[in-house]
């Protein structure tokens, strides 16, 4: 039996749940891994599931056994079928859970005067980071709380063992954050329930956390450790290096006095009213610019993409190799913007005179299944990490596109990023290089710059078809351009350019076609008509895919839109050239659980 207020056999708690593991420890800290499992058949049949924090349950394990830390690790239970993070679910559906966390607490603190929680998470960002969650977000130097959030932590263990912490992990090569995306503040996160936010809950158990918060006896923070941090190698070494390092002791190093590094603010205005935060929801979305080529001899294609304005949610490069062989690196955060440059983390795209330069060197989650993104879980699972991948590309746009949209004195920066440019590219020749492991390659490709593809025109469609093709011989047309889109209504509509004769004209398109066009298997072939022009006869390509990606992302009305992106040779009167395709379909759709669309936290891991 466990010591507290309330006897509760915690011990037949955890063996009815066969799933979850409870191990005891010897220090005054208690790790919680609450989403440790993983999917199973009924999840991956959901519309729109959760990613389980894939491998959490092992760091965890580690980090008990280094720390001689008591744990409660969800090693089995898929967060879609109960959602440990969530206090409702676990109020209404395993009550036991919350008695097991308090009881474990109090016997911790009756030892030791103190207790620590390490609540450990993943983030389904690839860049090495840890997000600190303790119910704040830093801004101008200060912690702030977010809205309605209650503080987790002291003043004296936020500027101790967490900046402590911090300075481990950038010695490591590792970034910190306090709240960048996940700041734990919702009142339905579990870290919330170590705080005093619910001492006037009915449950007992949640009473009890408030209660030892309020003696100043308890300690919570959040860490959510990026992809290449979960994935085994050296960078999950040096992250559990610095968790373990850092919060050895840390019991009596937030107790010791401390300088105020950090200013933390422990109240802030009420949360805004809820006219503001529709508008926010209903927020266009990001302007997302970048980098689209493909070498068909090297058969080595990328696409860099960049988010700027509201909503924005980072940078990315997804490179292809092969037929579906894919390398993605993403960073969240905000992009830095210039006249002369986008950059975030290791991505960087500038322009130097009348080219464009792209770099990026750093880690890469690689698969080999070009179908495997239809669920990002079932993708992660079958990931390798490369900790060192590299790109060097250089970009030149033809002279009489870049002389037709816009002024000689802007840059390409200043003229992709303005939102007035639209959804047309800027095509060029591009050189450079590659490596990641053993391969390594020269790069000269067709290029395309400007609105990212896939970020052109709205969510809101029942099925969408795109092209663009470049062919870098001297004759013409030396570029195509086409799509066609099947509106909610039904409506549908399409457009096409051409760059010929060294100036752009718009041809109707009387066909696109990408066939077969299943919803989860690439086209084999694309064909594409466009009518004559005046003098201009009618056009026809044909199309060959040589990579391509399955992609799954959310759109409105509880859907889905099912994408297969990738590159592709074309032919034109006998001209060989190269480009891109996407073929995308709104999925039908489904009723949202309740408690989803009651109770969703934006900030919940």
């Amino acid at each position: 039996m466990m010591g507290g207020p309330q006897l509760f056999d915690g011990t037949a708690a955890a063996t009815a749940a066969r799933w979850l593991e409870t191990p005891e420890g010897g220090a005054p800290i208690l790790l919680i891994a609450p989403h440790g499992g993983q999917a199973g058949p009924a999840t991956r049949a959901m519309l729109n599931p959760k990613v389980n924090d894939l491998h959490t349950a092992n760091i965890t394990r580690e980090l008990a056994r280094r720390l001689d830390a008591g744990a409660i690790i969800n090693a089995g239970m898929d967060r879609n079928q109960l959602d440990l993070n969530r206090l409702s679910q676990v109020m209404s559906e395993a009550p036991w859970m919350l008695e097991l966390i308090a009881g474990r607490l109090e016997r911790i603190v009756a030892r030791n005067g103190r207790a620590v929680v390490l609540l450990i998470h993943g983030w389904n960002v690839i860049e090495p980071r840890i997000d600190l969650g303790v119910g704040i977000k830093s801004s101008s130097g200060k912690l702030l709380p977010a809205h309605g959030a209650h503080v987790s932590a002291s003043d004296g263990f936020i500027n101790g063992p967490l900046l402590d912490f911090s300075e481990s992990l950038r010695r490591s090569g590792i970034k910190p954050s306090f709240g960048l995306r996940y700041p734990g503040a919702g009142a339905n996160n579990l870290l919330q329930a170590f705080t005093q936010r619910h001492a006037a809950s009915p449950l007992e158990a949640l009473r009890r956390l408030a209660a030892l918060n309020a003696r100043g006896a308890l300690e919570a923070v959040q860490l959510e450790l990026s992809v290449a941090l979960r994935m085994p190698g050296r960078l999950r070494i040096e992250a559990i290096d610095a968790i373990a390092g850092s919060f050895a002791g840390c019991d009596r190093a937030a107790a010791a006095p401390r300088a105020i590094r950090l200013e933390v603010v422990r109240t802030r205005e009420a949360s805004p009213p809820a006219a503001a935060r529709r508008a926010r929801q209903t927020s266009t979305g990001p302007l997302r610019v970048g980098l689209e080529f493909y070498d068909p001899s090297a058969r080595v294609g990328a696409m860099a993409s960049f988010d700027l304005g509201p909503g924005a949610a980072g940078a990315r490069v997804m490179i292809m190799l092969g037929r579906e062989r894919i390398a993605l690196f993403s960073a969240e955060g905000r992009v830095e913007h210039t006249p002369q440059s986008l950059t975030l983390g290791p991505l960087a795209l500038r322009a130097r005179g009348g080219t464009l330069v792209f770099d990026f060197a750093g880690p890469a989650v690689v698969v080999d299944d070009g179908a495997a993104y239809l669920s990002v879980e079932g993708a992660l699972a079958k990931a390798a990490l490369h900790e060192a991948m590299e790109l060097h590309a250089e970009f030149e746009a033809r002279p009489a596109v870049h002389a037709s949209s816009g002024p000689r004195a802007a840059t390409l920066i200043e003229l992709i990023t303005r939102p007035a440019h639209g959804a047309d590219g800027i095509f060029g020749r591009l050189t450079g290089r590659f490596a990641m492991a053993a391969a390594k390659h020269r790069l000269a490709a067709v290029a395309r710059l400007g609105r990212s593809f896939t970020g052109i025109g709205k969510a809101a469609f029942r099925a969408r078809r795109m092209i663009w093709a470049a062919f870098p011989d001297g004759d013409t047309p030396r570029a195509v351009e086409a799509r066609t889109l099947t509106g909610d209504d039904g409506a549908a509509s399409a457009r096409a350019r051409v760059l010929d004769c060294g100036q752009w004209a718009e041809r109707m398109p009387q066909r696109l076609e990408l066939a077969p066009a299943t919803l989860r298997r690439p086209p084999r072939r694309i064909s594409a008509m466009l009518r004559p022009a005046a003098d201009r006869p009618a056009l026809t390509l044909g199309g060959e895919v040589q990579s391509f990606v399955m992609l799954s992302r959310p759109s409105p009305a509880q859907s889905r839109i099912l994408t297969s992106l990738g590159f592709a040779t074309f032919r034109l009167a006998g001209r060989t050239g190269a480009g891109m395709f996407e073929c995308s379909q709104r999925s039908a759709p489904a009723p949202q659980p309740a408690d989803q669309a009651a109770t969703a936290d934006n900030d919940e891991s």
